[in-house]
């Protein structure tokens, strides 16, 4: 059941429950961005959670991966965007499915209570 596998969002970034019962290709397509966020954010890099349609167990073929990636300290998205864009659109192409990345910072995503954030909250599976 799918709310088995949600876990609550600015839990340790180390656990990967929410990978279980998602399909081989949606995994692997994670697992690759979440090396390559690491590799760009270090320390910085608190919380990867899927969101939309994927997380919710309704997408469809064709359906795009959202994904909200948690940053310790200020940021800026455009900035964030602008950096991993590149990484993006070769995932996306290689896979042949939409990759996108929302940013947010910790104290954001604990404090804010805006309607993204707050389906985000309820429906994102943390990876």
């Amino acid at each position: 059941m799918l709310g088995e596998r949600r876990v609550s969002v600015l839990q340790s970034s180390s656990q990967t429950v929410g990978l279980v019962g998602l399909d081989e290709k949606l995994r692997g397509i994670l697992r690759e961005l979440r090396q390559r966020l690491e590799v760009l954010y270090g320390d910085r890099l608190v919380q990867t959670v899927l969101y939309g349609s994927q997380a919710r167990g309704d997408a469809q073929a064709g359906s795009d991966i959202d994904v909200l990636v948690v940053l310790k300290g200020p940021l800026k998205p455009g900035q964030e965007i602008t950096r991993l864009g590149p990484f993006l659109t070769t995932l996306s192409l290689e896979h042949e499915t939409l990759v996108s990345c929302a940013f947010v910072s910790e104290e954001r995503l604990r404090e804010e209570q805006s309607p993204f954030l707050m389906n985000v909250r309820r429906e994102g599976i943390a990876l």
